[in-house]
């Protein structure tokens, strides 16, 4: 049986993020989310899907393949000290499908644990739903983002 690290080539390394990516970061961000040419001029107005405000920085984690940026997740804490927030999880498209938003997925558990938390919460898009609750998350509300309808879902961390 082969490694997801084999699977991948060259190995996926994940690294806390620095002050010097937030500009990668921001682009990346953006790059991802018009991936899938959904609400594209909305997008595009909007400075928030093009930034990783600094104050995030110390709670993102980066997936780098081949030493280039692939990916990053964001864990904030929660409103209570027993929740945390996956606030962004976005890949590189030319990465998606290769394992990695699972390796960052499990970085936000473990990220979140870290924290204290025992519940990892994230709003999700319908396109991305499938990929959280495949990775143990389960449905709790549908929710209004600023783009569309979405979801929330939640896993236990115990």
């Amino acid at each position: 049986m082969m490694s997801l690290a084999e699977g991948l080539g060259p190995t996926v390394s994940i690294r806390p993020a620095r002050t010097e990516d937030r500009d990668i970061l921001g682009a990346l961000k953006l790059r991802s989310s018009l991936a899938w040419g959904d609400h594209v001029e909305e997008l595009l107005a909007m400075p928030g899907a093009r930034e990783v405000p600094a104050a995030h920085l110390p709670y993102v984690a980066i997936a780098e393949l081949a030493g280039e940026i692939v990916g990053f997740v964001t864990v904030l804490p929660g409103d209570d000290a027993a929740r945390a927030e996956l606030e962004d999880l976005f890949i590189a498209p030319e990465a998606w499908r290769k394992g990695i938003g699972t390796r960052l997925v499990a970085e936000a558990e473990r990220r979140a644990k870290a924290l204290g938390a025992q519940t990892l919460e994230v709003v999700a898009g319908e396109r991305a739903r499938r990929f959280y609750e495949t990775s143990g998350f389960r449905f709790t509300a549908s929710v209004q983002t600023d783009l569309a309808s979405a979801v929330r879902l939640e896993k236990d961390l115990c």
